[in-house]
């Protein structure tokens, strides 16, 4: 069977979802990526390399393209145009053309619905699960090979991105936000080894298992939340500021003084009362008790600055969520 040649370059679309059907292509060198535009998110299906064919369902079913295809790196392509395959398949039987045209509608439909799948995973993601489990590896990696120095602990960037990837199944991309995360939330410091590596230093282990355990219970308190609100630290520092202010070694407020004298500092405290439910159970320097008017806290002044430093991090890790808060 002859055909048409063309070469695309790198980054050219071969052709689009919702294009008319031109015929198939054969590739004869390079690799082709097909993809779906969501929203503006390119979502990956399959690479094709030299050898492959694409758009052959099209042949059979003479539907439009089901999805986008594009060079990934210069890519030469025969095309088989409709003409040229009615032409062969006039020598094939019809049952057997009428059969290929039923697998190939088949397919299509199984790869639409994959695709809503994948459109109701995505919608349903939630951050918090990823970062709790790459906090999770991270931390026997530390175990399994930190090099202590001093007070501190050590692992090899690239090492950890490696094993990152491995175990849970993430692109570089991904691994990258999450440590440049924890970097920026002060929980990893980066730095360069003496054989100028990339690395990761923890001052403390315990630090990330706290951490971690932290995140963990958020998350399984607050199922409906994909980031911590910065609403929910505010209470934390003003919590904070009265401990350092007490002489005792705890206190107790209710919720409408503390948004009063939040309001005096410069705080916006309208929404603390759907944090609240949020903050139960969470740690042990907090706890909320029901008085008869209010919702009271009783704080323990020797750890609360360890939770709030706490919720600063996941804060700075996990970004801001546009979604409502809804309380657990």
């Amino acid at each position: 069977m002859s055909g048409k040649n063309k070469i695309l370059k790198k980054g050219e679309l071969l052709f689009k979802a919702g294009d008319s059907s031109d015929g198939m292509y054969v590739l004869r060198k390079g690799q082709i990526q097909i993809f779906l535009d969501k929203a503006g998110t390119d979502i990956f299906l399959a690479t094709v390399a030299a050898g492959g064919m694409i758009g052959e369902m099209s042949l059979f079913d003479k539907k439009p393209r089901s999805a986008s295809a594009r060079a990934i790196e210069e890519t030469e392509v025969t095309q088989i145009s409709n003409d040229d395959f009615n032409k062969i398949i006039q020598q094939i039987p019809k049952w057997l053309v009428s059969l290929m045209a039923t697998l190939s509608s088949r397919l299509r439909d199984t790869n639409e619905r994959l695709q809503d799948l994948e459109s109701k995973y995505k919608s349903n993601y939630n951050p918090l699960e990823e970062l709790i489990r790459t906090l999770q590896i991270l931390i026997l990696l530390y175990y399994k090979d930190g090099v202590k120095e001093g007070k501190t602990w050590m692992l090899d960037r690239e090492a950890v991105t490696v094993d990152l990837g491995k175990i849970l199944n993430l692109d570089k991309t991904k691994i990258d936000h999450w440590l440049n995360s924890l970097i920026k939330g002060g929980l990893l410091l980066a730095a360069k080894s003496q054989y100028k590596k990339d690395t990761l230093i923890s001052q403390n282990r315990g630090d990330l298992e706290r951490f971690s355990e932290f995140a963990r219970k958020f998350r399984v308190k607050n199922p409906n939340m994909k980031s911590l609100p910065q609403d929910y630290v505010d209470i934390l520092e003003m919590l904070n500021k009265i401990a350092k202010t007490t002489a005792y070694d705890t206190f107790s407020i209710d919720l409408k003084q503390l948004m009063s004298d939040a309001r005096g500092l410069g705080f916006r405290s309208d929404a603390w009362p759907q944090m609240v439910p949020m903050l139960a159970d969470i740690d042990d320097s907090v706890a909320l008790i029901k008085g008869p008017k209010d919702i009271v806290f009783k704080v323990t002044k020797k750890s609360i600055e360890g939770f709030l430093l706490a919720a600063k991090v996941l804060r700075a890790v996990s970004g801001d969520d546009k979604s409502p808060v809804k309380a657990a």
